[in-house]
């Protein structure tokens, strides 16, 4: 099946860390926000892998040359100028995407670690037999309405539109996880070019011509990446995940270490703080750490270094002596 990954976004909220690094490709339990996307596919083959870009192209393009996507094909669509939205993002890649049926588009940073491993091969299986233009992969969420916009639908799953505000007539607003299942028809829709949103330029245009876009919900563990804080939040909840006992979250994890990690990671306690750590990494046993620390592969932490709570990516050399809490070593 082809995928379309959304990779142009400037990840303003994670400023300055992004100023290095697109968001895609900062480090998530050592290894990118990207491969946890992908790592979300594993159970689709990959026929062709498409990729839009904005901010730091170059070093999008880098990612996914080097990460193990699976694709039997990887082509890039660069955005210049101005970010085309995803509705837009889409449009300028159709030639790579029409006349291949059926497709699927993700957010290139999403962290999704589902209760059942074949979620998506089911949520594809409803797709095909609903005929439907679009299939939103949506969660319970007890923040719809308040801190996210929802996804409003009737009894039957049927989307009626999206936002904070109820719409009349629908029984149930879900939370949309970024991962939705896409006709080709769906460029029948959208404009030919210009700035514009799958949901509501895209997905809403067809329904007001009488095409049907549903939601498909499912168990999953979902995090918030936009901000340090919740990046910072989402790593430390994913360790306690991989400390603690076997489960369908853990499962997932470690199937995606096992395809995405440069080298072997290890989870363990150390000092005060659960560290997790590339088998690369140099780490000098007269630091002291405590919350957690995630550090990436072939990075070295001096001596006599005071760490809480952090997150620190490839190759980077942490100074003897550095105290740091809270934060992101890039």
């Amino acid at each position: 099946m082809n995928v379309m990954l959304l990779a142009a976004g400037e990840g303003t909220r994670l400023r300055p860390y992004t100023n290095i690094l697109p968001k895609p490709a900062m480090p998530f339990l050592t290894i990118p926000l990207a491969a946890h996307s992908l790592g979300f596919l594993q159970e689709v083959g990959i026929s062709k892998l498409v990729v839009n870009t904005y901010h730091l192209p170059e070093k999008i393009h880098s990612l996914f040359n080097r990460i193990n996507h699976g694709a039997q094909k990887l082509v890039f669509c660069d955005e210049v100028g101005e970010i085309l939205g995803s509705g837009g993002g889409l449009s300028n890649a159709r030639e790579h995407l029409k006349g291949g049926g059926d497709f699927i588009m993700m957010n290139a940073d999403e962290v999704i670690l589902p209760k059942d491993s074949e979620v998506l091969k089911k949520a594809i299986a409803h797709h095909k037999s609903s005929g439907a233009l679009s299939t939103l992969m949506v969660m319970d969420h007890h923040e719809v309405g308040t801190k996210f916009g929802g996804v409003w639908t009737d009894s039957a799953g049927n989307i009626k539109g999206f936002g904070k505000t109820k719409i009349e007539n629908c029984e149930k607003a879900w939370h949309f996880i970024g991962v939705q299942i896409l006709s080709e028809r769906i460029f029948d829709y959208l404009p030919g070019s210009g700035v514009s949103n799958i949901l509501y330029d895209g997905v809403m245009a067809g329904v007001a011509k009488g095409e049907k876009a549903q939601v498909f919900p499912f168990e999953c563990t979902w995090f918030e990446t936009g901000n340090p804080a919740d990046l910072l939040e989402a790593s430390k909840h994913c360790l306690q995940v991989m400390m603690a006992a076997d489960s369908p979250e853990k499962q997932a994890l470690e199937k995606t270490f096992s395809q995405f990690a440069k080298a072997r990671i290890v989870t363990q306690k150390f000092d005060q703080a659960t560290l997790q750590f590339s088998a690369e990494a140099l780490i000098d046993n007269n630091s002291k750490f405590s919350g957690f620390i995630s550090v990436g592969s072939r990075t070295t932490i001096g001596k006599d270094c005071v760490l809480e709570n952090v997150i620190i990516g490839d190759d980077v050399t942490v100074a003897d002596g550095t105290r740091v809490s809270n934060t992101i070593l890039l």
